[in-house]
């Protein structure tokens, strides 16, 4: 378990993120391969009765459909030939003449149109009066013929399809008997039997898909095989069929059946009383699901290989560029401020590589000013003052984006790094008087702050109540930022967490009363009374030699050279209560 949790902690902190993201994608892809062999496998049945009822199914429908319709134009023509009325008079005679029948040939031929129609073998009339004529081509005597179809004549089988077979080479035909009754119908005068090839009727079962292990057969409403392929396995589906159901009519759905070795599905539609039993195999679908788990498979390693190649190539890039924008951090932290851009593109690693390297070129700049001689001079002092910068805020800023970067929190990092800019930007882009809005030197405030809560994590946290008709009233630049730096130094000092900042601006009549309140240490009665004695003074000579009161003395005397009488400055401490600093100054 420690082995495991030591590697999961390498991962997270010590793996780069470009290696990060390649081993969770390879991670997957293995999962996937896994849990599709093994979901695919344990799940075969399921996946053959869903495959199989909504592909086979509605192909049985159509199947037995097309039969239908087949067998509906031959019904048709039985229907013609069994009603009309003239060849219903020539068989009711008792001895009807040469010239009668040749009137049936005339009457049967207009019928048909003089076609014989597709699939048809045979069409027979047999008398049951009287002789049939010689020269006749539609009638015939019954004694005559010698086929195992006169069984269904003795029974009466009529309207109904059945298979037999005829002549010498024993064809096998589906044939129906269909009754002529004399014109009052009072008794039966004729027998029609219409053969057809069951291979045109049947035309489209052969060969469902092209394999042995699927089978399709026609089965009348008892269950009773009647035509189609034959195989082992065939008998158990028709005993279940005629111990369940004995006979079926039309439109009366029959469940579906699972075999040892396949599946059987029954059409709900019957033509002319047949059904269709669709039988699919059960080892031919796992021969199927197996081809596509070994493609699928194929599929995903190619995939796998493919990422992999891009993915180091990627990696390569990637390291190879933030080692150089790393190698520049660690040479601004180590004192070089001396660094030139090196043109790493235009992504994120580029706009990062640029903007880090003209912000130490602009630090850079700043340091090597003389600030010391501009300060001797009156009318620079009050601009001196505005550049001034901490140059430890800076490199412990430098020191958190080289943190965040080492352990990949990159867009952490751009964001530190864009206040960062933010804040020099708006210290050394000042114009000829010095003056902003409150909205711009609180939102360098917000980004201070920023910095220092990714610094000092949970040790403080920062709150505003801003009246927002104060926001286009005007103050010198750099002002807040002291009494935040103080607070968090001093007042926080040696605290881990809880402390408090209230940052407040309210409107007056003709003024603006700015606090900036903290629950942390306070100040010693002594130091606070050193402190109040600076303030007192008139002029800002030696500020220097203030060391920790720098900051407060600074905005103090930059806002009395300002605003004079018009601004306040107030300071409310005691040890261990922490502090509150109130500042007065005019509506501009």
């Amino acid at each position: 378990m420690k082995a495991i949790v030591k590697l999961w902690k390498h991962y997270l902190y010590d793996t780069k993120l470009v290696h990060k993201f390649l081993s969770l994608l390879i991670v997957l892809l293995i999962v996937e391969i896994i849990v599709s062999n093994f979901y695919i496998r344990n799940n075969a049945a399921d996946l053959l009765t869903k495959e199989v009822r909504t592909t086979s199914k509605q192909f049985v429908e159509q199947y037995v459909d097309n039969i239908g319709y087949k067998l509906a134009k031959f019904s048709t023509l039985l229907n013609s030939l069994s009603s009309n009325e003239t060849i219903k008079k020539v068989f009711s005679k008792t001895a009807p003449a040469r010239s009668d029948y040749q009137t049936v040939d005339a009457q049967v031929r207009q019928i048909l149109n003089n076609q014989f129609p597709y699939g048809l073998y045979d069409l027979t009339f047999y008398p049951l009066t009287g002789t049939a004529a010689e020269s006749s081509i539609f009638i015939k005597s019954p004694d005559e013929e010698t086929g195992n179809w006169k069984t269904q004549l003795e029974n009466r089988y009529f309207d109904h399809y059945f298979m037999h077979t005829e002549g010498s080479y024993n064809t096998e035909l589906l044939s129906i008997l269909k009754p002529v009754y004399s014109p009052d119908g009072s008794r039966m005068t004729c027998v029609i039997k219409l053969s057809l090839f069951p291979e045109k009727v049947f035309k489209a079962m052969k060969g469902v898909d092209g394999e042995h292990s699927h089978q399709l057969f026609i089965i009348d409403n008892r269950g009773n095989y009647i035509y189609g392929q034959k195989f082992t396995g065939m008998d158990e589906y028709l005993r279940f069929f005629q111990e369940k159901y004995g006979i079926i009519y039309n439109g009366y759905p029959v469940e579906d059946y699972a075999g040892k070795e396949g599946m059987y599905l029954t059409s709900s539609n019957s033509a002319s009383g047949f059904r269709a039993v669709y039988y699919f195999a059960y080892a031919s679908s796992l021969e199927s699901i197996d081809n596509l788990n070994r493609t699928l498979t194929i599929g995903i390693l190619i995939l796998l290989f493919i990422t992999l190649s891009a993915g180091f190539s990627l990696s390569i890039s990637v390291n190879k560029r933030f080692s150089i924008v790393l190698d520049k951090i660690r040479e601004v932290s180590q004192g070089n401020l001396k660094i030139t851009s090196s043109r790493l593109g235009n992504d994120e690693i580029g706009i990062f590589d640029t903007s880090f390297t003209r912000m130490v070129g602009q630090v850079n700049q700043l340091i090597d000013k003389n600030y010391v001689m501009e300060m001797k001079k009156k009318d620079a002092e009050f601009m001196a003052l505005q550049a001034q910068i901490n140059p430890h805020f800076l490199f412990n800023s430098l020191e958190i984006i080289n943190s965040l970067i080492e352990v990949e929190k990159y867009d952490t990092a751009c964001e530190v790094n864009a206040r960062l800019s933010a804040l020099l930007r708006y210290s050394i882009n000042h114009n000829s008087s010095g003056i902003v809005t409150l909205s711009e030197e609180i939102n360098y405030m917000n980004n201070y702050v920023y910095i220092q809560n990714i610094r000092f994590g949970s040790k403080f946290t920062f709150h505003t109540e801003i009246d927002e008709s104060c926001l286009d009233s005007h103050i010198i630049k750099l002002v807040f930022q002291p009494f935040i730096e103080n607070s968090i130094k001093h007042g926080f000092n040696g605290i881990p967490s809880g402390g408090r900042i209230l940052f407040c601006v309210n409107a007056r009549e003709e003024n603006i009363l700015i606090s900036i309140t903290d629950n942390g240490k306070g100040m010693e009665a002594s130091e606070f009374a050193k402190l109040s004695a600076r303030l007192e003074k008139d002029d800002f000579d030696d500020f220097q030699d203030q060391n920790e009161s720098i900051g407060i003395l600074n905005i103090h005397y930059r806002l009395k050279l300002k605003f004079g009488t018009a601004y306040r400055l107030t300071i409310t401490t005691k040890e261990g209560e922490g502090m509150r600093t109130e500042l007065i100054i005019p509506k501009i």
